[in-house]
């Protein structure tokens, strides 16, 4: 069995080709399928957020697992095969769990240390789970990478005073405005990224509107950030939108909801922050509205990293260890299964030795139980030896070699 990882992400891939794989949860569903289906992999979990996709699979062979792995990729996005090969990252074994790992831990985000990204990984594992698309192989892995991202969070402060592209999208505005003390701002969307993007401007003194398709969720949803928080109904976008200079956006649809039909030529100046993937404003001939996307966001994210990074080399130290980690106990694991069939394979010979004697009558029928016990016990003593010793192998790099050679020397079929 194999861990095979595939990455696609800010790092590698252009924004235009990640909203093409920004899947919904019915496109997630049907390409965990169509993966656990195939003949080389036995277990999928997929995260996807704006700024990648991580494919984690338990194969059985890792070529057979990539091709398809891409394949479903390409079917379920309609992005070229050839470029989606030259374009994701792919990990095995050791490596995958490195990285997912360090994903997990918010070490591989645009902003690093960023916090959002745990809560991310969390509900990718548990939809997974519940499909019935992760089972014991990466419920292991998966499990200890939440520690690891848990250990990274209370030993270092990667995640300390935390940067989000939502963050940096308010800095950037700021720095437009000269200051954002009782501007108002429109935020449309009720997601995670407009509630971090709401909650930055309340905290510059913005007074912040929040839009929504649902205007009662809207409402709920201001009424969380604060009692000064402001809703409206979308049909009220039209107005808003050329009423106001400043725009937040993150709804999560799969189309873009402000086009330039909705858009009347203004006497000042616009700023739009399109912080959602697949992006929400369309392209705008108009020489008043600025917008910013989140591939525009990212100089001034790097402008908040210098503290981060050095925290992140300590962070990767606790990566490294807990990869370690994971990889000692799936071995312990895999010996024990050998040494189980060992110890069965021993007192299936005791007792059928001893029936025969005492059916031959070399042993009275009521020493039985007491030569079964000294025999049970010398069998018990003689396995300690090689057991222990096994159990010790295991974290050397020989080790699946080791317990194969075990399994055919003493014919343990199926262990």
């Amino acid at each position: 069995m194999h861990y095979l990882l595939v990455s696609i992400s800010h790092k590698n891939t252009d924004l235009a080709i990640r909203e093409k794989l920004a899947f919904d949860a019915d496109r997630q569903t049907m390409i965990l399928k169509r993966l656990v289906a195939h003949g080389s992999i036995n277990e999928a979990v997929m995260l996807v957020t704006c700024n990648r996709i991580e494919l984690t699979v338990s194969a059985k062979e890792v070529h057979g697992a990539l091709a398809e792995v891409l394949d479903a990729l390409h079917a379920a996005s309609g992005v070229n095969r050839t470029e989606l090969e030259g374009r994701a990252q792919s990990y095995e074994d050791e490596g995958a769990a490195r990285h997912l790992f360090s994903v997990a831990s918010g070490l591989e985000s645009v902003v690093i240390g960023e916090a959002q990204i745990a809560g991310q990984f969390r509900e990718a594992f548990r939809f997974a789970q519940e499909k019935g698309f992760a089972g014991k192989k990466l419920t292991g892995l998966m499990n200890h990478a939440m520690r690891c991202a848990a250990a990274v969070r209370s030993a270092t402060e990667v995640g300390k005073n935390p940067v989000s592209v939502s963050s940096a999208a308010v800095v950037q505005a700021r720095q437009l405005t000269g200051g954002l003390s009782g501007v108002p701002a429109v935020v449309v969307g009720n997601g995670e990224m407009s509630r971090l993007a709401a909650l930055h401007l309340l905290g510059d003194g913005a007074e912040v509107i929040v839009v929504g398709r649902d205007l009662e969720k809207a409402r709920i949803f201001a009424a969380e950030l604060g009692p000064n928080v402001k809703s409206e109904s979308f049909a009220r976008l039209p107005h808003l939108i050329n009423t106001h200079a400043l725009m937040f956006t993150a709804t999560g649809a799969p189309h873009t909801v402000i086009n330039p039909e909705m858009v009347e030529r203004c006497g000042f100046a616009r700023y739009w922050f399109d912080i959602a993937v697949p992006r929400d404003i369309a392209e705008m001939e108009d020489e008043n509205i600025h917008i910013y996307a989140v591939d525009d966001l990212q100089g001034i994210v790097q402008t908040n990293m210098s503290l981060r990074e050095e925290e992140a080399a300590k962070a990767f130290t606790i990566v490294g260890e807990h990869v370690n980690d994971f990889f000692n106990w799936l071995s312990s694991l895999s010996a024990d299964p050998v040494i189980k069939a060992l110890r069965e394979k021993a007192s299936r010979a005791v007792r059928e030795e001893l029936d025969r004697a005492v059916k031959k009558g070399f042993i009275p029928a009521e020493h039985e139980e007491s030569v079964r016990l000294l025999l049970h016990n010398a069998f018990k003593r003689f396995l300690h030896t090689p057991t222990v010793a096994l159990r010790l192998q295991m974290d050397k790099p020989d080790a699946q070699e080791t317990l194969e050679c075990i399994r055919q020397l003493f014919d343990l079929e199926g262990n």
